[in-house]
């Protein structure tokens, strides 16, 4: 599976590409399809993880190519979940190229892989995979916003992730559970900036806030401080709409244990543009 492939190390993992590669001059496409796609779609596997951790675009296109061979063979109408399959692992690695160029495309195609795989996966039948892809789609569909500055794919992107905690619950699948609020709660803030609604911004601090229930100072101090920040980013933003002196106050406050708790978790790339954040809040504090 690619969960195991993905503890292997990259040495091993180039190993097993020239492997399957090997393989496949001898499973030709004609003579033994099935094999074929099975190992496009092993290799698929290997090249996507490969990619995700040198962040090299060239073996994530190979990723991409290796899918789409696969999916020659593996038919919607001839075999229905492996077509899914091999739809939701193209989204991953289409996703993964996205966060590497910054294309809209790249994120485009993304959400239209698991859209294709979430025809098959249904919530009845495989909760678990219709559960990760709806949470797939709303992950491409809110930095294909990003990208485009589209409050229409972050609207999407909201009811995607919802739909995965229909399964992804807090009692089942915690951590699972907690970075779909994270992502909803992303999704709501922007929206909230860009339509300068107040009744985004106020679901934006609930998906934030529920993080905490899982993502704790003791437990997970780096996700923690994270929410803080974003946390902050809610209340910055509800003061600049109006919000009154309280609000910048909050801003300051959770801005603050955000710098803590990133000191906290060794992580200090943050801390300076948390620091210019706050100078940033005290200004327009004092203008007013």
């Amino acid at each position: 599976s690619s969960a195991a492939r993905f503890d292997l190390g990259t040495g091993e993992l180039e190993e097993a590409a020239t492997a399957y590669g090997d393989a496949l001059t001898v499973f030709t496409r004609k003579r033994f399809p099935m094999d074929w796609a099975s190992t496009q779609n092993n290799l698929g596997s290997v090249y996507q993880t490969l990619g995700q951790r040198a962040r090299d675009p060239a073996r994530l296109e190979q990723s991409v190519a290796a899918f789409r061979a696969a999916r020659r063979i593996y038919t919607r109408r001839a075999f229905p979940l492996d077509w899914a399959m091999t739809a939701y692992n193209l989204g991953n690695t289409l996703q993964l190229l996205g966060g590497l160029s910054d294309k809209p495309e790249h994120y485009r195609d993304a959400a239209m892989a698991y859209r294709d795989a979430l025809r098959e996966y249904k919530r009845e039948t495989t909760p678990r995979q219709w559960a990760l892809a709806q949470a797939g789609l709303g992950s491409a569909l809110h930095w294909l916003s990003m990208a485009e500055g589209d409050t229409k794919s972050l609207a999407e992107s909201v009811a995607a992730r919802r739909a995965a905690l229909e399964v992804q619950t807090f009692e089942t699948a915690p951590v699972d559970w907690a970075n779909a609020q994270n992502g909803i709660g992303m999704s709501l803030l922007n929206l909230g900036t860009l339509e300068r609604s107040g009744k985004y911004l106020d679901e934006a601090e609930a998906a934030f806030q529920a993080t905490l229930k899982v993502f704790t100072r003791e437990s997970q101090p780096l996700q923690w401080a994270f929410a803080q920040n974003n946390l902050g980013d809610v209340h910055w933003n509800r003061a600049s709409q109006g919000g009154g002196d309280a609000e910048y106050m909050k801003a300051i406050e959770f801005f603050e244990n955000a710098k803590q708790g990133f000191a906290e978790a060794g992580y200090t790339i943050p801390i300076p543009l948390t620091d210019k954040k706050i100078e940033l809040v005290k200004q327009q504090l004092a203008k007013k």
